[in-house]
């Protein structure tokens, strides 16, 4: 099996700087996310770990079970498993491979998932539940659907971390290719994003799957609309200086204090 080739030089911010030691570096040859730059591939992994770390400060949760849904090879999965050797973490996609390495690599409990919202059952509940750059990719409808589907596989006190494409995304789309969508219909993601804080459009040649964009504004409506949700964190370029992230905890704000 393939290993992540040395970097001469890893800046990290703590805490995933003291884990770098203590995460894997096998990699999956058929890794997606890994195009050749090992330091950018684990950096990623490692922001995700840190703002992940915040949330989880913030809401006082100490996870024993967690999920990385849409977890690729396990880019964030690598991360969790250091940071978080004790607990029972489950890794799914609609990739069988992928899970599959992540089940030998790290540990993790695999299952494979699917694009059919509705039918989306998870065997167990959760603590934490990562959700990197899943909801980047799909409409307003299907966005909220999903949000509340995870957040219904919490445990009481768990923990929905999400990433969003949210103002930098909008700022730089024109000098990265309109993020494969072109011009025209990033116009119109443009058009519906004024209109009422979200836009959306498939991929050339796909349905129901693409880019979103999605303000701050939102955000905060759509964190109301999942019921009992606290929103614990909402951070700007959160994950790697690029998408946002949001953590909603499954606890009423209306609840107990402490």
């Amino acid at each position: 099996m393939p290993e992540l080739p040395a970097v001469d030089a890893l800046h990290l911010r703590n805490p995933a700087a003291l884990l770098l030691g203590q995460v894997s570096r096998e990699l999956s040859p058929e890794d997606g996310m890994f195009h050749g730059n090992a330091e950018h591939y684990l950096s990623c992994g490692a922001s995700a770990y840190n703002v992940i770390s915040a949330a989880l400060d913030l809401s006082g949760v100490r996870p024993r079970s967690m999920l990385d849904f849409g977890a690729g090879a396990g880019r964030v999965t690598r991360w969790l498993r250091a940071g978080h050797p004790q607990a029972a973490i489950a890794t799914t996609d609609i990739r069988p491979r992928d899970i599959a390495f992540c089940q030998a690599a790290f540990g993790t409990r695999s299952w494979l998932s699917g694009i059919d919202i509705d039918r989306l059952s998870a065997p167990e509940t959760y603590d934490l539940i990562w959700v990197g750059s899943v909801i980047t990719h799909l409409s307003e409808e299907n966005s909220l659907r999903l949000m509340r589907k995870l957040f219904s596989w919490l445990n009481p006190l768990g923990l929905l971390v999400v990433s969003l494409h949210g103002r930098f995304v909008q700022h730089r789309a024109a000098q990265f290719d309109h993020y494969g969508v072109g011009a025209g219909r990033w116009a119109d993601i443009e058009r519906d994003y004024a209109a009422r804080g979200f836009g959306y459009a498939d991929y050339p040649g796909q349905e129901g799957y693409g880019i979103s964009l999605c303000s701050p504004a939102w955000m905060a409506a759509a964190a109301e609309r999942v019921a009992g949700a606290r929103v614990v964190l909402f951070s700007e370029r959160a994950w790697d200086g690029h998408h946002d992230v949001v953590a909603l905890q499954n606890r009423p704000v209306t609840g107990q204090s402490g």
